[in-house]
């Protein structure tokens, strides 16, 4: 998605277009098909950003266990997809003057950077060879523990990079 996209949606529309989307996101990863999961996901998010914060953990949480189902299946192409598309995203709410002015949904936006940093990591870490993945998997964990202090660890980021390892 190159551009954000007008929606005309009373408060209720909102709620009940995040939950289509999410269940359309899921099924397409459910398929495979990870290009129509984020079609769905970065306009989703995008919204999600602009409502409050609960939306936004609740896009979040989404996109998570699709990232964790990414890397369950070693897919580091599929994270490396994801990551920069939830950093870029912000750039594009931002650019479009459309994030609340507030401090917490600021916040909330520099979370979903970090998570996109994160999860462009992880794929990063897949490519390599496992003997080489050390630094950059420490690196990554590293941003885990600073992510999980910055959110009162609702994602429970550490805990899932350190699952990856067995």
């Amino acid at each position: 998605m190159d551009s954000l996209q007008r929606i005309d949606l009373s408060p209720e529309g909102a709620v009940q277009w995040i939950r289509d989307e999410l269940v359309r996101a899921r099924r397409a990863v459910e398929d495979g098909d990870l290009d129509a999961a984020l079609d769905a996901y970065i306009p989703t998010l995008g919204l999600a950003l602009q409502l409050g914060p609960a939306p936004a953990e609740q896009v979040l949480s989404a996109i998570l266990a699709t990232a964790q189902r990414l890397v369950h299946c070693r897919d580091a192409e599929g994270l490396s997809a994801l990551g920069p598309a939830l950093a870029g995203l912000t750039s594009r709410v931002r650019e479009a003057n459309v994030l609340p002015q507030s401090t917490v949904m600021e916040a909330w936006a520099t979370v979903v950077e970090g998570l996109g940093a994160l999860i462009g990591q992880l794929g990063l870490v897949l490519t390599l060879p496992p003997e080489r993945r050390g630094e950059l998997a420490a690196n990554a964990r590293a941003h885990a523990v600073l992510l999980d202090d910055a959110t009162s660890s609702i994602f429970g980021l550490e805990r899932w990079i350190d699952g990856m390892a067995g």
